[in-house]
């Protein structure tokens, strides 16, 4: 998948915002609720999904990464937000969108397409789109798309590459997720997850190498992971419930085994669209699936200081981990007007996508 790059327009970033549930859960809520498994978990030194490595000092730059965290019961988490009650997709979606079009000062009317990610969605099969528009009162068709953890970038790269077509000019794209619902809470696979929601506005810009928006994309399928987590219908409480499952043996390893190379084909891919190189790069927007992915990509593309990180407050929460990073580089004045920006997710079970993206003035939601 590549961006047109010789269009006479592109897609550049508008408006960010992110929505997450008011509840926190901290680390102590397990140790309260659940002291057998924390205790069992400490002594086991391993998480049950995670792979017990060799001596990182003779391993690559993944193992290199995840040494640190080899006798943390709680794999670098420290708090994470968990949806309560009264929370949906729909509802954390909504109130992401609000957020970015308030800040961005538009209106139901200025928006043209809207793509909608949910991992998963309030209802099955179905997805959440055509409720979200209804909801929300606003006037342009919208389409559900998923391709997991990397829906947030690829959804960018989507958006920037219908702009240059000329179908649209002004898109929508907001990624939703709901791990929590779909976990036991009894079982340490849970400590790693959170929920929450992003919204980002691509706008039509000319384009011109000065000019900001997405210069170049380079998205490839992570096959080697399918099987390392899935849903499955399981009987809780006497009743069909969803529940995310992940494979002991691959999980761990298939990530592993195959994240420098993800990272590094697309990265190179997009680089050599754009005809830049890594040394004209200001700063690196990954996602931050585990508390060492976002160091693991830093060490192998030399961007050490030059990241966000918001894995330890928020945990895996999945599609919305991209734009939660951006939204906090944007809000701290790490990433500026001007600055080219390199952006990287991975997905399991989907796509990895990297996008360059030279920025422009981007309208902020409030901090979570």
């Amino acid at each position: 998948m590549h961006s047109t790059k010789h269009n006479r327009r592109r897609g550049a970033l508008r408006a960010v915002a992110v929505a997450f549930p008011e509840t926190v859960r901290r680390n102590q809520w397990w140790e309260d609720h659940h002291p057998a498994l924390v205790a069992n978990a400490r002594e086991a030194t391993l998480a049950k999904l995670w792979d017990n490595f060799a001596d990182p000092s003779t391993l690559g730059a993944y193992d290199r990464a995840f040494a640190p965290y080899l006798r943390d019961p709680w794999r670098g988490t420290v708090e994470r937000r968990v949806m309560g009650p009264e929370d949906t997709a729909r509802s954390l979606s909504a109130r992401a969108i609000r957020e970015a079009m308030e800040a961005g000062g538009y209106g139901p009317d200025d928006i043209d397409l809207i793509l909608v990610n949910a991992l998963r969605p309030d209802s099955h099969v179905v997805g959440d789109a055509a409720f979200l528009v209804g909801e929300l009162g606003l006037r342009a068709p919208a389409i559900d798309f998923e391709t997991a953890c990397s829906s947030a970038l690829v959804g960018v790269h989507l958006a920037s590459d219908l702009i240059a077509a000329g179908r649209y000019e002004r898109i929508l794209v907001v990624t939703c997720c709901t791990y929590t619902r779909d976990v036991d809470q009894a079982d340490s696979f849970s400590w790693f997850l959170g929920d929450g929601a992003g919204a980002m506005i691509v706008e039509a810009v000319e384009a011109s190498p000065a000019h900001e928006g997405l210069l170049a994309a380079h998205t490839i399928p992570t096959v080697e992971t399918c099987g390392a987590f899935a849903y499955h219908l399981e009987l809780v409480d006497g009743a069909p419930a969803l529940r995310i499952v992940g494979n002991k043996k691959l999980a761990g390893r298939s990530i592993r085994d195959h994240s420098e190379r993800y990272l590094r084909t697309c990265v190179d891919g997009a680089l050599s669209e754009a005809g830049a190189s890594l040394s004209e790069v200001d700063f690196l927007v990954c996602n931050t699936p585990t508390a060492w992915y976002g160091p693991f990509c830093a060490d192998v593309l030399g961007f050490e200081g030059r990241f966000v990180d918001n894995y330890p407050r928020f945990a895996n929460c999945g599609p919305a981990l991209w734009p939660n990073n951006l939204h906090t580089a944007l809000c701290e004045g790490r990433v500026r007007p001007g600055d080219l920006v390199l952006g990287y997710s991975i997905g399991s079970v989907s796509t990895a996508c990297a996008v360059l993206l030279r920025v422009g003035e981007v309208a902020v939601g409030a901090q979570p």
